[in-house]
């Protein structure tokens, strides 16, 4: 799975597996089991924090502000520390990427200022040596983070858990945007950078709701996060310049501070129409459109179910059922009768993940659960569809005949099993707001 919703997936689950995951290989890698390097592989818990935070954001509505406020500091006070020696090594990969972009750039100064950059690195790097504990200490704080989380007030499934919170992100990068443009110092622009990963995040875990229409924006918010993200590090550069002055000269200093600022001024340049654009809309306008892509959705994913009438999906079921148990003879009689049926067994069978003895009764009502088979008349276009009545499950008779195969009679089968196929597609309508 990745950082999106799954097919047929509700918000809070979806936001719940998101979170678990994302903490769990952070996880790994601070223990060893991601990337072999270890700089490297600090730099991967360090992603996976922020992504983390940034599901928590997005599902602040429904957890409550006291809730998200104490996930997301517990997170960002774990990933700051592990931060020193990576910010260490991206100061030495700008100044590395200014060389390319600066002309007239004196190669002394450089090779001066590369060598109080990395000899901070070496003391930082020693610094994280000596203090052994903190990677333990790291993934203790994510641990307990990641069990807390169980006990989450996430329950609501539909859109409307997130409208709000998707609302406010969109807003605060809008108006970080404008305090950026107008204030012009580093640190609103730093700012600006925070809310575009925000929304990039959220638009990241949301963008299979409707991924030809969002796609774009996505790819959008990602290029200004790369952006704001050179302009964030140049700048940074430049303090550590001002720390190292008296490594260099008076002239060659000016000219690096030349270098840096040309540079910042590129990257406003070029932030400006990407957040321009990607900020286009007003934030309930924004919102609205993207509620409409989630209720499409569940107009889509009703179109591409398998819609089964009840007493057909009773007696699909109740035959699965009797598979399991029955001996080789039974089984073909039974993949006889499936497909007489009119079922390929192979075709649901793709839907799962694959267990011993093939697809079963547990796996009909995983797909009743997820949506992908929906019991009853299809809808007209435009309704919702609606779950049948439930009949009052009764006791299924046993049918004649002397194989010891027991299959109940056609109505038997509806009053029995299709009643919990279709109490499980009731409940699970219901957790998805169809």
């Amino acid at each position: 799975m990745g950082f999106s919703l799954e097919r047929h997936e509700g918000i809070a689950s979806g936001i719940r597996r998101i979170f678990d995951e994302e903490l769990a290989r952070a996880i790994d890698s601070l223990e060893g089991r991601g990337p072999a390097d270890r700089d490297a592989a600090v730099h991967d818990a360090r992603k996976r924090l922020k992504k983390a935070r940034a599901a928590v954001r997005l599902a602040r509505a429904g957890l409550g502000r006291d809730v998200q406020r104490t996930e997301t500091t517990a997170l960002g006070g774990a990933a700051r520390r592990l931060s020193g020696v990576r910010d260490a090594h991206v100061l030495l990969e700008t100044l590395a990427a200014l060389e390319e972009h600066a002309t007239a750039l004196p190669a002394a100064a450089v090779g001066d200022l590369r060598a109080a950059l990395e000899c901070r690195r070496d003391e930082l790097h020693a610094a994280a040596l000596q203090d052994g504990d903190v990677v333990g200490e790291v993934t203790a704080q994510i641990a307990a983070v990641r069990e807390r989380a169980q006990d989450w007030p996430l329950h609501d499934e539909g859109f409307g858990s997130v409208a709000k919170s998707l609302q406010r992100i969109y807003r605060r990068g809008h108006g970080a945007m404008d305090a950026a443009i107008e204030q012009g110092d580093d640190e609103s622009w730093h700012d600006w950078r925070k809310r575009v990963k925000d929304l990039w995040y959220a638009l990241r875990i949301l963008e299979p709701i409707a991924a030809r229409q969002l796609k774009g924006m996505v790819a959008e918010a990602d290029r200004l996060s790369e952006v704001l993200g050179d302009h964030n590090d140049i700048a940074i550069l430049g303090e550590a310049l001002e720390e190292h002055a008296s490594a260099l000269d008076k002239g060659q200093l000016e000219l690096v501070r030349s270098a840096i600022d040309r540079r910042r001024d590129e990257l406003r340049l070029a932030a400006v129409p990407l957040g321009r654009r990607l900020y286009a809309e007003a934030p309930k306008r924004f919102v609205r459109r993207t509620r409409s892509y989630w209720q499409t959705r569940s107009a889509q994913e009703a179109a591409e179910a398998i819609w089964l009438d009840p007493v057909l999906a009773g007696r699909i079921r109740e035959l699965l059922a009797a598979r399991e148990s029955a001996d080789a003879a039974g089984k073909r009689r039974i993949a006889a009768q499936l497909r007489g049926l009119g079922v390929r067994i192979t075709d649901l069978a793709e839907r799962v993940a694959r267990r011993p003895g093939g697809f079963a009764a547990q796996d009909f009502d995983t797909l009743v659960a997820r949506g992908v088979i929906r019991i009853g008349g299809v809808p007209a276009p435009g309704d919702r569809p609606a779950a049948p009545p439930v009949p009052a499950p009764q006791k299924a008779q046993e049918p004649a005949g002397g194989d010891g195969l027991r299959l109940p009679s056609p109505v038997d089968l509806v009053r029995g099993s299709a009643g919990l196929a279709l109490d499980a597609a009731r409940r699970m309508r219901g957790k998805l707001g169809l």
